[in-house]
């Protein structure tokens, strides 16, 4: 690797560490995005810029990891019919859908609250 290329990839890493810090500073400051950028003097665009670079960089991290590991199942959870469901719920539609890569989690209504946390402890 030239040093040229080098010195980029170390200047990304240092860039992504700084914005996951500020991505966790404003999550975590109990106010609104747009309150905590008027705050710290930076626009909208620019952290939400930088809030979609660190997420991609997660989930790149995320495909690496699982490629490292080409044997490994998914976690299977176990599912059950809830056991009061509404009448306005289809006996079709499932409680809850899982989708992959890049995560999308459904939930219906009937939805076993205790099948929810269990699988987003699991998805986590």
């Amino acid at each position: 690797m030239s040093s040229t290329t080098e010195l980029s990839h170390l200047n990304h890493h240092k860039n992504l560490a700084q914005w996951q810090q500020l991505v966790y500073d404003c999550r975590n400051s109990g106010m609104t995005v747009r309150t905590w950028c008027a705050e710290n003097g930076v626009s909208e665009k620019t952290y939400y810029y930088r809030q979609r670079k660190v997420w991609e960089a997660a989930q790149q991290q995320k495909v690496e990891q699982d490629a490292d590991m080409p044997g490994k199942m998914p976690a299977i959870i176990p599912c059950a019919i809830p056991i009061a469901t509404s009448s306005a719920v289809s006996a079709q539609t499932p409680a809850l859908v899982l989708r992959s890569t890049a995560w999308t989690v459904e939930v219906n209504p009937g939805c076993d609250p205790e099948l929810l946390h269990l699988v987003l402890r699991t998805v986590k």
